[in-house]
């Protein structure tokens, strides 16, 4: 059965490569998800020689080193500075563009990654996601900050599997490693202001200065504000679905480089957020609240029908010091973090204009903060192609609470609160056992502690203490400077905790992922094709529930998921480049004792076993093509760029009823800059075919029922950017 899987997969490798090659797609003012774009995004362009181009070399730090993306036996996809900017991605919630296989949802206005379908919708302050996002090497933990500006950013790499050996918290379903620009001696300054539909504004700054011998500083700003809502609220009139109110985010960095060998980085940074993203019934439920007004159904993509506002408001930010010491065999990295971070959120859960609790109205409001406290030291010996190891350490100590919750007036929860204490230490090492080959050996050992506290309720349970060890081994073979076979074996560890609606406790879960991946180059480095096919076995997953005032966490059984993935990048010319992308996988599970099924007023239907049924955030393919072309005369350089990508469709939640079809999105960009100028205009548009997607959607308690949040619709506009 798996075999046949993967001949199957191979098969579609051929016809999505053509497409590619036949089609147009790339970084307009913006594009689909498509990791096709990522793995061509150097931050220089093909280089020539002879009237042809060549692929340029990605330099990933996957492993903690340096290295060519292609010779790394890791599924790991990058999109630099150029690309970010080439695509208008601007925020971390369009990172799906980073990777063939990522999902960015948004649950209750928070990031919800999804990596080969494992990742979590939860949004408790102290919720860690299993796909970890790293800012400069800082962990990000709270997903209410994970949603950001990306201004100032150099690169981006996704990686996919679970890391543990190399990173200092655990991640079972990825990491998503974000590195902003390092301050520079000479004068640098970017900035750029966009106008689009909806009365969207968007102003951009960056600068770099040396300000002493070996000491410069750089600023990075971003301003945001969508002034006119993609739809209305029917009670009052008021404009919804505003994404971005007035937001600001800026980050202070400063690069020291001291005569003993000591480079320190030290950055601040400080984000202020805002939106009025609301929640709408999907077709065929409505409420029966008896003093709800019509209309109580299905309305349209951004309608509502509330007499209470659906708002969220986000401050975070944080300090953090990057030491680099060169020891001479070996060099040393410290980093220590602090992160803070709090939201306020106001959700008219039962979505009509019922306001009486007694009539079983759901409104709720809440404050939620956290801080933590990260630190890691690494050590790690000099590039050697015989040997390379690293080893490494991981404290970490945060907290995350709940404030005046409440339940339709009613203070649910006045204050609640869970701290975790986590300790590791982790090691990896290279051997080379024959001249082309190369095996990867690592280690990890995890103890967290969790204690959870609700003095209200007189909740005092005891401490819960996890621990776990996690290995990694990988086997590589280079045929050439330019064909690299891989296979990994990887284990995952996420640590248990609570759910702070519900005080109650969900254990560890716990993913064995198999991989075998081939990268390769041809015709002179004009064409790369990398291929992957993964199996994962999950065990114990975390999901979120809904359980009517508030979501627990619980532990699903037991499942399988299994896919194949292939990217390619073509240069035919100098001046086109032409990608694509396919993902295919299947995921089902083997065991999930307890599942409730509810219909879409949220009426339970039946308690079952969900063993056989499909896993998710699992669509069966993903597919993306991409074109840019450049083209310089006498008036200026001209760039097009299209780009498309179909999505087959995904289940939100175990039940099948509460899925997203499939869509296929088209966006596409134009700009002009005078030869050799710093000045760039770019005419943009996203969604070019307005299509009806999702951001997330899930079912509920009666008499809530079946909720979502749609997309985006058409946007489109001109970016202006001046470089010095």
């Amino acid at each position: 059965m798996q075999s046949r899987f993967y001949a199957s997969a191979a098969a579609l490798v051929v016809p999505i490569v053509l497409s590619g090659a036949a089609s147009a797609q790339t970084s307009g003012a913006s594009t689909p998800p498509s990791i096709a774009l990522a793995q061509d995004a150097a931050p220089n362009p093909p280089q020539v020689g002879a009237g042809t181009a060549q692929l340029e070399d990605i330099v990933v730090t996957a492993q903690r080193r340096s290295e060519r993306m292609q010779d790394v036996p890791v599924a790991v996809t990058s999109l630099s500075s150029g690309a970010l900017a080439r695509q208008g991605v601007t925020s971390s919630m369009e990172l799906s563009q980073a990777a063939p296989s990522l999902i960015m949802n948004s649950n209750v206005s928070v990031a919800s990654p999804y990596i080969r379908g494992i990742g979590s919708d939860f949004f408790d302050p102290t919720s860690e996601s299993p796909v970890a996002i790293y800012v400069d090497d800082v962990y990000m933990a709270a997903p209410q900050a994970n949603i950001f500006s990306l201004a100032g950013t150099k690169q981006i790499d996704v990686l996919s599997g679970p890391q543990g050996t190399l990173f200092g918290r655990n991640a079972t379903g990825g990491v998503i490693q974000i590195q902003t620009l390092d301050p520079t001696q000479n004068p640098y300054l970017d900035v750029s202001g966009t106008y689009g539909n909806y009365d969207y504004v968007n102003a951009s700054f960056y600068g770099s200065v040396g300000v002493a011998e070996n000491v410069a500083t750089s600023v990075s700003a971003q301003y945001e504000n969508q002034g006119k809502g993609y739809g209305r609220n029917l009670f009052d009139g008021s404009e919804i679905n505003k994404y971005q109110i007035n937001n600001i985010s800026v980050r202070n960095k400063w690069m020291i480089e001291l005569p003993t060998g000591t480079v320190l980085r030290i950055s601040g940074d400080y984000s202020r957020s805002e939106n009025t993203v609301s929640y709408h019934r999907v077709p065929g439920s409505f409420s029966d609240l008896p003093g709800a007004t019509p209309p109580t159904g299905y309305i349209s993509r951004y309608d509502a029908n509330i007499n209470f506002p659906d708002t969220m408001r986000v401050k975070s930010g944080g300090v953090s010091l990057k030491v680099d010491q060169d020891l001479g065999a070996v060099s040393l990295t410290s980093i220590t973090a602090y992160r803070k971070s709090s939201d306020y959120y106001t959700l008219d859960e039962d979505q009509s204009t019922e306001g009486n609790i007694a009539n079983g109205a759901y409104e709720l409001a809440w404050t939620a903060k956290y801080q933590g406290l990260s630190q890691e030291v690494r050590l790690k010996g000099r590039d050697n192609p015989a040997f390379n190891w690293m080893v490494g350490a991981f404290y970490y100590n945060a907290k995350g609470s709940y404030h005046d919750f409440l339940f339709t007036g009613v203070n649910f929860i006045d204050f609640d609160q869970q701290k975790t204490k986590s300790i590791a230490g982790f090691a990896q090492a290279t051997v080379k056992l024959l001249e082309d080959t190369k095996l990867t050996g690592g280690v990890r050992y995890t103890k967290d502690t969790v204690q959870f506290t609700f003095p209200a309720a007189g909740l005092f349970p005891p401490k819960r203490t996890f621990k776990e060890p996690t290995f990694r081994v990988a086997l590589e073979h280079h045929f050439s400077r330019d064909i690299l076979a891989y296979v990994s074996f990887n284990t995952g560890f996420k640590s248990g905790g609570y759910a702070l609606l519900s005080a109650d406790g969900y254990d560890p879960e716990k993913l064995k992922a198999y991989e075998v991946g081939l990268k390769t180059e041809w015709f002179d480095r004009t064409l790369r094709l990398n291929m992957n096919g993964f199996l994962y076995r999950y065990s114990d997953q975390q999901v979120n529930v809904n359980r009517g005032s508030g979501n627990v966490v619980e532990n699903a059984g037991d499942s399988h998921i299994k896919g194949f993935e292939a990217t390619v990048d073509y240069v035919p010319t100098s001046r086109l480049k032409l990608s694509g992308a396919v993902t295919l996988m299947d995921g089902h599970y083997t065991d999930y004792p307890g599942y409730e099924f509810r219909d879409a007023q949220g009426n339970s239907i039946g308690i079952v076993n969900a063993k056989g049924l499909r896993t998710a955030r699992t669509p069966k393919f993903v597919g993306s093509i991409s074109a840019q072309y450049t083209l310089p005369t006498e008036s200026g350089d001209f760039a097009a760029n299209i780009g498309l990508q179909h999505n087959s469709g995904y289940k939100f939640v175990v039940d099948p009823r509460v899925h997203q079809s499939s869509y296929t999105i088209v966006n596409a960009g134009l700009s002009w800059s005078p030869s050799n100028g710093p000045f760039t205009l770019r005419v943009w548009g996203k969604n070019l075919t307005d299509a009806d997607y999702y951001s997330i959607a899930n079912p509920n308690l009666y008499p809530v029922g079946d909720a979502s949040v749609s997309a985006p619709p058409r946007t489109y506009g001109v970016t202006a950017s001046f470089k010095y």
